[in-house]
């Protein structure tokens, strides 16, 4: 217990871009057209290539939901066969501790949290010192309550 902070932002959307060619040059135009739209983005999570194809998934503000789209639509004019899921109404839950770097078990805590409360995680990325969560943001004060009394 102790050393660990919780903090969370709701009006969040994830964006996800199915069946992406899996190559750098579509990464790099991907973000270059994300960027001179001036969005921020965060929460970039890539699955493993299958048959060369990607699924790209990242989270947004709910302000930007409009530019976003129109984004989308030049990515769906360039790429063939893209595929894309907005689900806007989530919350971003992220911990945060130096702990992450040495302490073993945090993930299953954190897992073991989510299922003894029916919490389904839709999107989640880790760095050296935080874990962020992506829910439904009808569940958001009971998502972090119950990993405030998990881990504070």
């Amino acid at each position: 217990m102790g050393d660990f902070k919780i903090s969370s932002v709701d009006g969040v959307v994830s964006i996800t871009l199915a069946n992406v060619p899996n190559s750098p040059a579509t990464l790099a135009h991907i973000f270059s057209e994300i960027g001179k739209a001036q969005l921020n983005i965060d929460m970039i999570c890539q699955t493993a290539p299958y048959k060369d194809k990607i699924n790209l998934s990242f989270t947004i503000d709910q302000k930007d939901l409009t530019t976003t789209l129109k984004v989308v639509g030049i990515l769906k004019d360039k790429y063939e066969g893209l595929v894309t899921e907005v689900s806007p109404g989530k919350c971003k839950i992220m911990i945060y501790s130096e702990l992450l770097k040495t302490q073993w078990g945090v993930a299953a805590r954190l897992f073991k949290v989510m299922a003894e409360n029916s919490l389904q995680v839709k999107l989640i990325t880790t760095s050296d010192m935080e874990i962020s969560i992506l829910l439904d943001d009808r569940y958001h004060e009971l998502a972090k309550s119950a990993l405030e009394k998990e881990f504070l």
